[in-house]
This record gives structure tokens, C-alpha cells and sequence, in this order.
């Protein structure tokens, strides 16, 4: 549970900071919280934006605390719907004291510098993001919410939901029947809410939403409950379950041979149950995979982590970071000829941190290993 009082909108009287030296207009990268250099966000001024008046805003939750992703996503809707948007670089998946950190500083830095609408305070924010959207929406004064590829998490909806809900999810996204089901329940109590599929994966929605987002925030578009189950849904729902337990209950030879035969479903040209269903579970058993490895390597069991991340280096063997995190936890079972080898996969596949590897206290034991010096070497280059 989310302490409410850290989300208490204080509004500041008189702007301590000017908010004359930031561009209207265009997205800006990072501002740099005044009372703590270590918090930065992202930003989006409209055009028009002055402080003789309040504004409303929008702040944006990202997994990977990348905070331009979705002010860059909103800014163009923003601007005709006269929002600022805040994105913030520090809020992730992770311990929810970081994120509760990040967003005091987000409220804070935002409300000293900008004439703000308390009553129009809404936020955003996709996977992990948007469970934190949810979340805060439930423990303060938000106006709405668009929850983007997630939904409240587990299989219930809390008995209060103050706040308007914008759901939108892909239909490949491995959580779209939770945020599909969210909707319904929400429909049927009575919350105010509208449930927006896009053709796409586990992501952001696409700037084509935007505008509708906005404008059923704002209440210029009125709720709607979601459209009934179709069978494609149904079918798509069923083959991801099955395949999805083959991956994680088979043994080596078999789950690869279930992989291979989901690739290969999931490049097919047509849509259709089989593709969904594939692209789904490609999706939500890496991440899945990637999420336990990285908990268990947080906790020190590195055998028990590399057993997830061999799952997720064999769903995605293009992805540099999972090799990487591979490499860790065979480092840390004394594994060295392994981990080497891992490392070197992420160096390939294109991981080129330099200084996270030599930092890396996992590594210490590999410093003095040739085919280490190697891998370092080839960096430098």
C-alpha cells in the first residue's frame, strides 16, 4: 500500500522557481529538480503556457524511467489540448520507495515552477508505470488516469476507484486481457471509463490516442463500456495460457522446441489468434524471465537466476542486457568459463557500458582471465 501522504499536491504560493528560462513548444529532456540533483524529468510547456492562469498536467510513468518516451508520445495532443505533461527519469520497476521518491520530487519541482491546476492533476503510465498510476490515483486528488499495457495488478479491482480510466493496451501485448477485463469491471460498477485496443505490443499507446485520451480526461468524450468478448479474443486468451505453460513447465528440449514453433507463429503475415497468442508469449516470458533474474541476482542466488535468465537469453537471444545479466549470475556462481562466455554475447550483441562492467563487483574474480581483458579491450576500441 502507497502511503497517501506522499502524494499531497502542496500548492506553492508565488512560484519560487521561474519557469521564464524553459522553451514553450518543444520537449524538453531533463530539468533538473531544484532541491535535488539526483531527480530530473522530462517536460513539455505548450506554446501558449504563462503563469496568469493554472494549467492542467499530466505527469508520465515510465518502467525504465525513461521519461521522453511518453512526454514526446503526448506532446503533440498536449499542445492542442493546453496540458503540460512531466515525465519523470528517475521512476522504474523496482522498490516502490524509489519510485515514491521520484514522484515527491516530480510534485514538488512542477508545483514550485509552474501555475498548476490542482483539480486537474492526471497521470499516466505503461506496464509497471501504469500499476504506480493506478496506484497513486487511489491514495490522492487525480483526476484521471490512462493506464497504458497494465492494470491495478492481481485479479481485483479496489472497491474505490475515484479517478476517470483511460485503458489502452495492444492486442499482442501479453497483458491485454487484464487491462480488458479491468475495463469491464470497471464498466459495471459505474466508474467512468473507456477501454482503447491498438494494433501493437506490450508499449506506450500511439500518439494516434492521444488526442482521444486527452479528451475523455478533460470530459469532452463521454465513458464507454468496453465491446463484448469476440471469439479471436477468446481463442488468443486460450493459446497463450497453453503455450505459456509449455514454456515454463517443460524441460530444456522441449521448451525450445515450443519457442521455436511460437517465432515462428509470431512472424506469420496474417493476423489472427496464433500470431497474438505467439507474440505474447515472446513478450511476457522475457520480461517475466528478465523480472525474477534480476530480483534473485538483487538477492544474491545466483544459481536460481541464471536458471531464469538462460529462459530469457533463450526467448530473446538478440537482447544484449539479458546476456549481460546472464553473465552476472554465472559470475556469481563461480561459474567463470560461462560468464565469460555470456559477457562476451553481450559485448556482440551490442552491449557497450564499459564502465558497468569494470564497476561491477560480480567481475572482480574474472579481471585477471585473458578472454576478460579481451572483452574489455574490444570495448575500448
Amino acid at each position: 500500500m502507497i502511503a497517501p501522504r506522499l502524494w499531497i499536491l502542496t500548492a506553492v504560493a508565488g512560484c519560487a522557481l521561474a519557469a521564464e528560462d524553459l522553451p514553450r513548444g518543444r520537449v524538453v529532456e531533463r530539468v533538473v529538480c531544484a532541491g535535488n540533483p539526483h531527480q530530473s524529468y522530462a517536460l513539455y510547456l505548450p506554446p501558449d503556457y504563462s503563469a496568469e492562469h493554472a494549467w492542467p498536467i499530466l505527469y508520465c510513468l515510465d518502467p525504465l524511467a525513461r521519461g521522453r518516451v511518453p512526454v514526446e508520445r503526448f506532446h503533440n495532443a498536449a499542445a492542442k489540448a493546453g496540458f503540460i505533461v512531466a515525465g519523470s527519469n528517475n521512476s522504474r520497476n523496482g522498490p516502490n520507495d524509489l519510485a515514491r521518491e521520484a514522484i515527491q520530487w516530480i510534485l514538488t519541482d512542477t508545483h514550485e515552477r509552474f501555475a498548476i491546476d490542482d483539480s486537474r492533476v492526471y497521470v499516466t503510465g505503461f506496464s509497471g508505470g501504469a500499476r504506480l498510476a493506478l496506484a497513486w490515483a487511489g491514495s490522492a486528488r487525480i483526476a484521471g488516469v490512462i493506464a497504458c499495457g497494465a492494470g491495478f495488478g492481481g485479479s481485483q479491482v479496489p472497491k474505490q476507484v475515484p479517478s476517470r480510466i483511460y485503458a489502452t493496451a495492444g492486442v499482442d501485448d501479453f497483458n491485454y486481457d487484464e487491462v480488458y477485463s479491468m475495463s469491464r469491471e470497471l464498466s459495471r460498477r459505474g466508474v467512468p471509463q473507456r477501454f482503447a485496443p491498438f494494433a501493437g505490443g506490450h508499449d506506450w499507446l500511439p500518439e494516434a490516442l492521444t488526442v482521444e485520451a486527452f479528451d475523455f480526461l478533460s470530459g469532452r468524450l463521454p465513458a464507454e463500456p468496453p465491446p463484448s468478448e469476440s471469439p479471436v479474443q477468446k481463442k488468443t486468451a486460450a493459446l497463450y495460457s497453453k503455450l505459456t505453460d509449455e514454456v515454463e513447465r517443460g524441460d530444456e528440449r522441449d521448451r525450445r522446441s515450443t519457442i521455436d514453433r511460437v517465432r515462428r507463429d509470431s512472424e506469420r503475415t496474417a493476423d489472427g489468434p496464433e500470431r497474438r497468442a505467439a507474440r505474447r508469449v515472446l513478450t511476457g516470458v522475457f520480461i517475466g524471465a528478465i523480472e525474477q533474474g534480476r530480483a534473485l541476482l538483487n538477492a544474491r542466488k545466483y544459481p536460481e537466476a541464471g536458471q531464469a535468465l538462460e529462459l530469457a537469453v533463450l526467448v530473446r537471444p538478440e537482447s544484449a542486457e539479458a546476456w549481460y545479466a546472464l553473465s552476472e549470475s554465472r559470475a556469481g556462481s563461480h561459474d567463470r568459463r560461462r560468464s565469460l562466455d555470456a559477457l562476451q554475447q553481450a559485448i556482440e550483441k551490442g552491449f557497450s557500458d564499459r564502465d558497468r562492467i569494470e564497476r561491477d563487483p560480480l567481475f572482480d574474480g574474472l579481471r585477471q582471465e585473458p578472454k576478460y581483458a579481451a572483452a574489455i579491450a574490444a570495448l575500448k576500441r
